[in-house]
């Protein structure tokens, strides 16, 4: 059983099973069949089954041409063929042409049998040793971009500040007045330093007006002194 596990066997063509194998009771029994038929029409390229040395390519009897591969412990037969596309002693590898297939009498296509080379009636069923055929995979789609991360929505520009909307018609203020105006946000009070000015100005502006009343004072009395003075007169 370890044996059968080591062979694996390349099919020669891409035909079904048209014939399976029987091969039970008396080997030399009329009607077996000591190997499989593959479906294959007259003309197909035949490849090898297995990797080995060639024992036997030429004509065998009335199946026509065959070729005989020596694949380690097992003899492989692929028959028949038109011409034999490789010679005796030749080493060859799986799937080496073998040559195109050819009608014959009494098989379904392509003959395919193997038996254990130490044994001329050892046939075993060649079905379980066949490997499937690789398939050629599917071909890669598009390939997929990687996302970028999200962007976060960017900052809203500052809203400029505008002047107010004049009434149609009425006139444009005077630059002086625009540069005074206070800008948007401040204190409408002025600073405390304004504050003190203007605090001492009125403080030298009333004591500069009460010195001047003093004086008006003064002189409308001695104004009024000279008259009296002059008739000789006292005011009490």
């Amino acid at each position: 059983m370890l044996a059968l596990v080591a062979l694996v066997l390349v099919s020669p063509v891409h035909g079904q099973i048209a014939r399976g194998f029987d091969y039970a009771g008396d080997p030399f029994a009329a009607g077996h069949h000591r190997g499989i038929d593959l479906a294959a029409a007259p003309g197909t390229p035949v490849r090898a089954a297995c990797s080995g040395r060639v024992t036997f390519a030429g004509r065998a009897g009335a199946t026509g041409r065959a070729v005989t591969i020596r694949c380690g412990r097992w003899s492989v037969t692929q028959l028949p063929l038109r011409e034999p596309a490789v010679r005796a002693g030749q080493r060859v590898a799986a799937g080496t042409p073998l040559g195109p297939a050819a009608p014959a009498r009494g098989h379904a296509g392509l003959h395919l049998g193997v038996r254990r080379a130490s044994d001329p009636l050892g046939y075993v069923d060649p079905a379980p040793l066949l490997h499937a055929e690789p398939r050629p995979a599917p071909p890669a789609g598009p390939r997929a971009m990687p996302r970028r991360p999200a962007q976060p929505p960017p900052h809203p520009a500052p809203t400029p500040h505008l002047a107010p909307l004049r009434p149609y018609g009425a006139p444009a203020p005077h630059p002086a007045a625009e540069r005074r105006a206070a800008p948007a946000g401040s204190s409408p009070l002025a600073p405390w330093p304004a504050w003190a000015g203007l605090a001492l100005l009125l403080a030298g502006a009333a004591g500069a007006g009460a010195t001047r009343s003093a004086s008006s004072r003064a002189r409308r009395r001695a104004a009024l002194a000279r008259p009296q003075a002059a008739a000789g007169t006292v005011p009490p």
